[in-house]
């Protein structure tokens, strides 16, 4: 026998509020629970959550109601009263519900993740839905734990595999690992059911920008604009694959955007940098370095291009306090020690720049570093060795002309 079911039209709101105030207990739960939903879809938390706590009162068996109130309280915050509430629904649930366990959540935000992980599991063993395999992969990894949400992930695909969250966060975890091939298909079958998938086509344009395939990327990043036209991240992207195409003015333009949309973000900044030193313009380099350093102190790569940009503004000691700055922040960085040690060798210290190239030698002795930083460790070593060899000879010339004279007569 086919069953049909027929739609219950819901009245009006006026209507509906009016129905909610009746005493009649068959119909208020309904109208009550049905109210607070529309409520909580227009952003009234609290008003749904009233709703809900008048239905309780009716009657604090229904499961349903039930689940709604702890939903409305973790929508709110209120992590511990959500906690308590699903833990209600659990009791008075004749059958396991997994939309009670995974509402455990809560857990996650009061940072008690293992409890939270626990729940996660049980849930995904009483439901095909993705949502419970998603979360607990984000778990996993805030764990390090590579191998046990990349399974999760997975799981969250067979049970659902239109789910677009869980083949981009997949694609981004291939992306983490090198796995680039792996990343690319998964960005793609996210990309196949949801062709403006911001989440998917960011990354995708990623791969394809870092393969130095630019004009394919831009494409991709002009879909994403249609969308999100005011993300920093797609404007530096933006800027630096018309870097590499060397249109330095439209690159400018794109990653001045994206910092002024995220003024706080060192990577635009340090971008801007690059671009600036490029061009033959310190003084503006500088300026959006020292904002970098503003925005991340603790990253050595602002403190190095800086350092660059005062070099060439011929102020070689801020260069070297700015080259200090990053040697401290990454003293086994290759690309800092051969900078470090060329602005050392032009303050006249060569002791110290010397010692910075043993280390740098070291360091290239057990890494494989870039040709053009072993060229210029070799061509400044041999020049240190160079100038100390003339040193020793004049020292060494200096010290026969003093015993020459005196050893003359006419002197007493």
């Amino acid at each position: 026998m086919r069953l049909l079911v027929y739609a219950i039209p819901l009245p009006a709101n006026e209507k509906l509020d009016h129905l909610c105030h009746t005493r009649d207990a068959s119909n208020v739960i309904f109208y009550r629970v049905s109210y607070g939903l529309i409520l909580r879809k227009e952003g009234r938390i609290q008003d749904s959550l009233d709703c809900f706590q008048t239905a309780y009162n009716v009657n604090s068996t229904n499961i349903d109601n039930v689940k709604q109130i702890a939903k409305s309280l973790l929508i709110m915050g209120s992590h511990k009263r959500a906690i308590d509430a699903y833990a209600e629904a659990e009791k008075i649930s004749v059958l396991p519900d997994w939309e009670i366990y995974h509402g455990r959540e809560a857990y996650v935000k009061l940072n008690q993740l293992q409890e939270g992980k626990k729940y996660f599991k049980r849930s995904t063993e009483l439901t095909k839905s993705e949502l419970p395999n998603i979360d607990l992969a984000r778990l996993y990894l805030l764990d390090d734990m590579i191998p046990e949400a990349k399974n999760a992930y997975t799981a969250a695909l067979n049970g659902n595999p239109q789910s677009i969250d869980a083949a981009t966060e997949l694609g981004l975890l291939y992306l983490k690992i090198g796995d680039t091939q792996r990343a690319f298909q998964q960005f793609g079958a996210a990309l196949a059911h949801s062709p403006n998938c911001v989440k998917a086509i960011l990354p995708m344009a990623y791969v394809m920008q870092s393969h130095r395939e630019y004009d394919v990327a831009l494409s991709k990043y002009k879909v994403a604009a249609q969308t999100i036209p005011e993300s920093s991240i797609l404007w530096n992207n933006i800027g630096m694959c018309l870097y590499a195409k060397q249109k330095y003015v439209a690159a400018i333009s794109s990653l001045k955007r994206a910092h002024y949309l995220n003024p706080m973000s060192c990577v635009p900044s340090c971008n801007l940098g690059i671009v600036f030193l490029t061009t033959g313009q310190p003084a503006s380099a500088a300026i959006y370095l020292c904002a970098a350093i503003s925005a991340e102190p603790k990253n050595p790569m602002p403190y190095l291009l800086l350092g660059l940009a005062l070099k060439r503004l011929d102020d070689l000691e801020g260069a070297e306090r700015s080259l200090t700055k990053a040697h401290a922040l990454a003293p086994q960085d290759p690309l800092i020690l051969i900078n470090y040690a060329v602005v050392l060798d032009a303050r006249g210290k060569q002791a110290d720049a010397a010692e910075i190239l043993t280390a740098l030698n070291d360091i290239m002795a057990v890494v494989e570093v870039d040709v053009q930083i072993s060229q210029m460790a070799n061509k400044l070593l041999k020049k240190l060795q160079r100038e100390k060899t003339e040193s020793t000879i004049g020292q060494e010339v200096s010290t026969e002309k003093y015993e020459k004279r005196q050893l003359s007569p006419d002197e007493v």
